[in-house]
Parts: structure tokens; sequence; C-alpha cells
């Protein structure tokens, strides 16, 4: 893996490109963290524009390794205003993986408090208005999702708790039987 996917949720554009040598031989937490270390302001505010939400495959996952299919999630944490990393397991990390995703930077605020939805494959990234997954919790978001997209998809959601920015908000992963069941838990960084 060893691309690097940015997306500006200001300009609603994504760019896809290799990984700046100084972040090669990284993955998971190595990644997410040098990322956020290099690229956010320490003073920023965390629900600010200036944050950045990284999220990276260990290096191992995609790979027939067990227990590798992790996906690392960091930023500023609106929990307790440092860098915080995360992890999960499910489909998402290992769905990147396989598109030779080694990180995708989420950066940028959109001008409203609108809902986005995020839509990577082999084609490209697109960046979709979602208004109407508000309200919805992540098993429910999911189920409208799968409905469009099927279940072989890695899912990845905030629910309600995200959406109100709450501090102890956590960031939700499909498994394997659809079930939005996994959670980067730690640091509120659903918000």
């Amino acid at each position: 893996m060893d691309g690097l996917l940015r997306i500006n949720m200001t300009t609603k554009q994504a760019t896809f490109g290799k990984i700046p040598g100084r972040y090669s031989g990284l993955g998971g937490r190595g990644l997410t963290s040098a990322i956020v270390a290099n690229e956010v302001h320490p003073q920023c505010h965390p629900l600010a524009e200036e944050n950045k939400l990284v999220m990276a495959p260990g290096l191992l996952t995609g790979t027939p390794a067990s227990c590798s299919s992790r996906l690392s999630i960091g930023a500023k944490s609106p929990l307790t205003g440092g860098s915080k990393e995360s992890s999960t397991g499910g489909l998402a990390g290992r769905k990147l993986a396989r598109l030779d995703i080694a990180a995708v930077v989420i950066e940028g605020l959109p001008s409203k408090d609108s809902l986005y939805m995020i839509h990577i494959d082999s084609n490209g990234t697109t960046i979709l208005p979602a208004d109407e997954l508000r309200g919805l919790g992540n098993n429910d978001t999911v189920g409208k999702l799968t409905e469009k997209y099927g279940d072989k998809v890695g899912y990845i959601s905030i629910g309600q708790a995200g959406e109100m920015k709450l501090a102890a908000s956590s960031i939700a992963t499909t498994d394997m039987d659809n079930a939005s069941c996994r959670h980067a838990g730690r640091g509120g960084l659903g918000a």
C-alpha cells in the first residue's frame, strides 16, 4: 500500500497520490500519528477546519495474517485536546488496503452543517450529500446504505453522537456479517 487519499470537505474534492517519502514504511497507528503530528497545529480546536481525521490500515491489513484487518483512526481529540489514535477491526481497513490506500486524510469543513457520505471504490472517490441519514443510528445507517451498495462493503459511520459532535462519540465499522459493531471508541473521534 502506498496510496494517500486526501479528501477536502471545504471544496468537496478528493485527490489520490503516493505517500510522501517521510511517511514511507509507516502504517496504522504510526502513519496516523505522523500525519497528525506533522500537519495539525497543536493549538487548533479539535472541531476546527485545521484538524484532520486520518484513517490508515495496518501494514499487514489485507494479508492472510491472523488478526490483521485493523484500521487506525487519528486526529486531535475532541475529548482530550491532545493527539489521539483509536483502532477498530472489521472490513473497512481491508477494503482500503485492497484499493492500495495506505491512508485517507479528511480535512476542511463543509460550509453548512450538512451530512456527507464519502464513497471510495476502484473507480475513485465521490462525496455525496447524505442528509437523509441524519438521526439514524449506525445500524440503521448501514441498513439504508446496504440497500443501495450491498453487503460486501466496508462501512464506516458515526451515528447520532458524532452528528451532535459529542466529545465521547465513536466511529463504527462493519464486521464480516455487515453489522455495525466494531468501534474506534477512544478520544471522541466520531465528532
